[in-house]
């Protein structure tokens, strides 16, 4: 039996980039990691691994990266969380959350969800190399 995969959300980029901003240079590599927690409200028949992904699109193509998976059955609620570096080339062009999950029967509600992009330190001007 084959998952199904759903959208949970789709993100805007430029809301989720670092302060440097979208890289529009095509042969760039570069790199954002965003702090993920989406809170559900799930109900399901059959016990069933969850998986929520990170989908996004660069000039490679669609990818995909897993957050966070869960082993779910009946009526809960369920927190997804993790730190996600997410390496890109190119503009980013799109962001969305999916959730994929393997019985029709399955039903979600987002209750909150919560995205931040963390930058990395920038390096303090008055530190200085010395050799």
């Amino acid at each position: 039996m084959g998952s199904i995969k759903k959208l949970v959300r789709q993100l805007s980029p430029e809301q989720y980039l670092p302060s440097t901003g979208n890289v529009s240079n095509p042969s760039m590599a570069w790199s954002i990691s965003l702090n993920l927690a989406l809170w559900l409200k799930i109900e399901c028949v059959l016990v069933q691994t969850t998986s929520l992904y990170v989908e996004y699109q660069d000039v490679r193509g669609k990818q995909q990266l897993l957050v966070d998976s869960q082993l779910v059955e009946g009526e809960s609620e369920l927190l997804f969380s993790n730190l996600v570096k997410i390496p890109i080339k190119g503009p980013l062009i799109s962001v969305s959350l999916s959730l994929s999950y393997k019985t029709p029967e399955f039903k979600f509600a987002v209750d909150e969800l919560f995205v931040r992009v963390i930058e990395p330190p920038q390096p303090d001007p008055q530190l200085r190399k010395t050799g």
